[in-house]
């Protein structure tokens, strides 16, 4: 009996083993590939995200400055650790009492907080601090080029007009910072600083800031001082002890009191005191962190965590250990650990196309080989032997073939990504070799699943089907059903377009259906492309209604019985439409996503900055040390600002590249109520000249919540004033409602302009947003998340005289400026600074807005995994193509030898073949493209409204963009289907006519 089976398969094996061997190949690379590409995917999202971090570690030491003061150096001796900086964050409300004195210039200074912040890294610190402290004219930078320790420092002040103001404009142009402590009537200094500049601080900027560098907020006064200044090491020690109600020992000895042992010379009354240094770590990144394997990513970290708080415990200093390197690897393990079936989910489409190429070539092989069946069953052969022989060449060929395509398709692409390099671990992880198994096995059931049908057919064939000229078989292929199979898919793939292009999605009303609304992400479009596919092939009528603008051209004189022959067996029309409008749709539709994902983080980005480069100027600085003042009406300080101002734009519009320049005015009202502003004051943002603001900042219609943005504008230019959703929520404003601003002290009256509209955003405001990356915990994101929502503004005009009389402060001055296309920012930086006649509080380029806005896991998958449709997938695709139009022929051959004896020209042969096998694939295509584009677009719209943090982006529509790469992979899909069907053609008269009449 084996050695009639072993007979019967060098017989009957041979074709089946090589066949199915090719298709298990095909699936099992392809299968492979596609995961190790997911996995790269997630290896470069991570790579991202780490890019937008900028420091692992964060180790909080709330116990003072002279509490571990080894901390730093204990922290970089743990293993991994590659760098440490010191952020001290020390706020104090100083005891009344006349022993501790801070002045300015020798004059008293009075504040319920005095706060010190100050860096061991000056590019901590923010913006204005660097920007201010930058060396001047003639002083000699330190070896790193930047500013030296102790050239000056920055007093920012906190809080509403009413509580700084006086001050604010008072302290413009002090030259000195003195803080000291009076001993037996002495007054001993414990530290001065030159003053470079005060400015005023906003507490939810301040805590935007400490959220891009360290990943959390930080306590900021609601009143108050902060004393921004480089690394003072004695300075913050006896700040430190000084707040903590010691007279530091030192000062002590240099004030000549080393014997004092009175406790009222030694002590001082215990200040509310709240320390805040933070170490910041940045570890080893290569060596720890792989995006190829996250789990050991994640366990190699917390281990460096745990080991570090170890240490600085062990110095008897209680610390916390904050980590948003771990909290975003947390998050990516959760996808590492389900990548094997996103793997699957993402490779639907080819295993798809794997399904139709083996059925073609099954059916392909029942053609061929049906006369040998029936020769055999004639000679009396079992057909349990024939079945046995066949399932044994179809199992080893499969076995083989899917071990081969998972060797080939693992170890290609690895290489590739890794530039030559092979990292075997990889690929010899126990989770990955289990999940190649898996793959096998998926490979292996559709091979076997696709034989039965030929299994079935070899071992119940008679002789007499056998020797005829067309199978009895052939009338049941030829049918094509739209069930309720069909129905479900296209229903389903609707629902996933629907749900991504109009964001309405049934698991926000029933939330155990979110797991589902995941896994019709990645199979919505084959699902609605095979719906579709099914429905018009099973309309007849339909099916030739839109075949036929391109089979009568084509085919020529047979045009008419091409379509025909196709209405008869539409089982050949469903193959092509199947394979062409997948492989369409999955290598389109990333190209079409990324660029609108692209073009709308663009746009946000410059809807944020509202030109190329945005400079903000602290208002008082630009009247320097004058007599003149900003304080009272808005009248008088704009007169005194706007010659300095007009001086700015001049300087500016005389840098080369720079094509024009718009301003912005920010001021505080400090008599305007909102609950939550009451002690910091609601902005109002003075457009000097709307007409220019609205001819040339980057703005969009949909900006305007109430109505467009350019209406808004033409209000604002009509004397009205527009506000934000928040502050409009607040008072119920209509149109024309009085919006009561301040007051007006020489008209002894309240300014009331009406109210023109609601506007969701100012484009060219101070940054309102931070990095956008997956560091952040959800307590964290709720916060950014509800400043976001709770931006309260007032936008009004400079020259509208029913404000003139407001009183306010005007706090600073914001340029916009827009530059010719290519200029580099490394080059126009330092041109716009050096322009400007005060050091700028912050200098923002529309590249670097650019690179905040958030990236996606999504948009990486699907670019990532576009190569292997191209590549892959194409061919896969092509053979597909030609085993369908093989098996089509093999049914034909008779007829078309037929039609070449009886004299029909070869030309007019091979256009009736080639426009039966281009027509179908053209319209799938077509199919495919169209489905692309929804998909594309739709994805795109989807992907923004999953982001966690809230931002402006969100506000604006998803615009529908057809990339150069789009229109490229269209051009190399219509090339190939073209060849595909030239070459076809052509390929079928290698044989004689009487040839091919005595094999059909």
């Amino acid at each position: 009996m084996q050695s009639i089976t072993r007979h019967l398969g060098r017989v009957l094996g041979r074709k089946p083993f090589y066949v199915f061997g090719t298709v298990t190949f095909l699936t099992a690379a392809l299968l492979a590939a596609v995961n190790i590409t997911s996995r790269h995917a997630l290896k470069l999202y991570v790579e991202d995200q780490l890019a937008r971090t900028p420091w692992d570690m964060a180790v909080y030491n709330t116990e003072g400055f002279s509490s571990g003061e080894d901390l730093p150096q204990r922290i970089h001796a743990v293993d991994g650790v590659k760098r440490v900086e010191t952020l001290a964050f020390l706020r104090a409300m100083l005891p009344e009492e006349q022993r501790v004195m801070m002045t300015v210039d020798g004059q008293p200074l009075k504040t319920p907080w005095l706060c010190m912040l100050g860096a061991t890294d000056l590019t901590l610190l923010p913006p204005a601090l660097r920007l201010a402290l930058a060396p001047t004219a003639g002083s000699a930078p330190s070896e790193d080029g930047s500013p030296k320790q102790g050239e000056g420092a920055i007093l920012a002040l906190i809080g509403p007009e009413s509580a700084i103001g006086a001050a604010f404009t008072a302290l413009q142009g002090a030259h000195t910072f003195d803080f000291s402590v009076t001993v037996a009537g002495d007054k001993l200094t414990a530290f001065n600083t030159p003053l470079k500049g005060v400015i005023r601080a906003d507490r939810d900027e301040l805590n935007r800031w400490f959220m891009d560098e360290t990943g959390s907020v930080s306590f900021v006064p609601q009143i108050g001082m902060i004393l921004l200044m480089p690394y003072q090491t004695e300075a913050l020690r006896r700040y430190d002890s000084i707040a903590s109600g010691i007279i530091p020992p030192d000062l002590l000895a240099a004030g000549q009191y080393p014997g004092q042992t009175d406790s009222t010379v030694q002590h001082l009354n215990v200040a509310e005191y709240v320390p805040e240094i933070t170490h910041l770590a940045l570890l080893d990144r290569d060596r720890l962190i792989t995006g190829w394997d996250i789990a050991r990513s994640l366990a190699a970290v917390t281990k460096v965590r745990d080991e570090l708080k170890a240490t600085a415990m062990a110095g008897g200093t209680p610390v916390v250990v904050d980590s948003t390197t771990l909290v975003l690897l947390e998050q990516m393990s959760g996808i590492a650990r389900i990548i094997g079936v996103v793997s699957l989910l993402v490779a639907l489409p080819l295993l798809w196309v794997a399904w139709v190429l083996a059925t073609n070539l099954s059916g392909l092989l029942m053609l061929n080989e049906r006369r040998k069946l029936g020769l055999m069953r004639l000679r009396g052969v079992p057909g349990r032997l024939i079945g046995r022989a066949l399932l044994i060449s179809i199992g080893t060929g499969g076995l083989l073939g899917g071990l081969c395509g998972l060797l080939f398709g693992s170890v290609v692409p690895l290489l590739a990504y890794e530039g030559g390099s092979f990292p075997l671990w990889v690929l010899s992880d126990p989770a990955q070799l289990l999940l190649f198994l898996v793959f096998l096995v998926v490979t292996l059931v559709l091979a076997l699943l696709v034989s039965r049908r030929l299994i079935r057919y070899a071992t119940t064939i008679s002789p007499l089907e056998a020797s005829g000229r067309v199978a009895g078989s052939e009338a049941t292929r030829a049918l094509v059903r739209f069930g309720a199979l069909q129905f479900a898919s296209l229903v389903l793939g609707a629902y996933s377009l629907t749900r991504w292009i109009a964001g309405w999605s049934l698991s926000d009303k029933v939330p155990a259906l979110a797991r589902a609304d995941q896994a019709l992400d990645f199979i919505g479009l084959p699902l609605f492309l095979y719906g579709v596919s099914t429905l018009l092939v099973s309309r007849r009528g339909l099916i030739q209604s839109l075949l036929a603008p391109i089979i009568r051209p084509m085919g020529g004189p047979l045009g008419i019985v091409a379509l025909r022959h196709m209405a008869v067996k539409p089982h050949r029309t469903i193959g092509f439409l199947l394979i062409v409008s997948l492989m369409a749709a999955v290598s389109l539709y990333p190209t079409i996503s990324s660029g609108s994902f692209e073009d709308k983080a663009v746009r946000g980005a410059r809807v944020q900055i509202g030109s190329d480069w945005e400079v903000t100027l602290n208002a008082p600085n630009l009247i320097g040390s004058s007599d003149e003042q900003l304080r009272g009406p808005l009248k008088g300080q704009w007169q005194t600002l706007q010659p300095r101002v007009e001086a700015v734009k001049q300087s500016l519009n005389g840098v080369p590249g720079v094509r024009s320049v718009t301003f912005l005015v920010e001021a505080l009202l400090p008599s305007f109520y909102l609950p939550g502003y009451g002690f910091k004051g609601v902005p109002l943002y003075v457009l000097v000249d709307p007409d220019a603001y609205d001819k040339e900042v980057y703005s969009e219609p949909q900006l305007g919540v109430n109505d467009s943005f350019q209406h808004l504008i033409s209000q604002v230019s009509a004397d009205q004033v527009v506000t934000s959703p928040p502050v409009a929520d607040f008072y119920e404003f209509q149109p024309g409602s009085p919006v009561p601003l301040g007051v007006d002290r020489q008209q002894a009256s309240l300014v009331s302009p009406p109210a023109g509209g609601i506007l969701g955003l100012l484009p060219g405001m101070p940054a309102r947003t931070v990095t956008d990356r997956q560091g952040y915990v959800q307590a964290r994101v709720d916060y950014l998340n509800y400043l976001f929502s709770n931006n309260a503004y007032v936008v009004a005009r400079m020259d509208n005289p029913k404000l003139a009389g407001l009183e306010l402060l005007i706090s600073r001055v914001i340029a916009l400026v827009d530059v010719d296309p290519g200029l580099a920012p490394d080059v126009m930086r330092p041109a716009l600074i050096q322009a400007m006649p005060v050091p700028p509080l912050e200098v923002r380029d529309l590249s670097q807005e650019i690179k905040k806005v958030g990236s996606d896991m999504f948009i990486y998958l699907s670019l990532e995994n576009m190569r292997i449709y191209l590549i892959g997938g194409l061919l896969l695709a092509l053979v597909a193509i030609f085993a369908v139009a093989s098996a089509n022929y093999a049914e034909d051959r008779r007829t078309l030898a037929l039609l070449r004896i009886r004299g029909t020209p070869p030309v007019y042969i091979g256009r009736f073949l080639m426009s039966m096998l281009l027509a179908p694939a053209l319209l799938g295509l077509i199919l495919g493209g169209i489905t692309a584009v929804l998909g594309g677009y739709g994805l795109t719209n989807y992907v923004w409204k999953l982001h966690n943090v809230k931002t402006i982006v969100q506000l604006l529509p998803t615009h529908l963009v057809l990339t150069s790469l789009t229109a490229a992979i269209t051009l190399v899909l219509v090339v190939l289907l073209v060849a595909a069907a030239l070459l076809f053609s052509l390929w079928v008269f290698r044989k004689s006519a009487l040839e091919n009449i005595q094999e059909g």
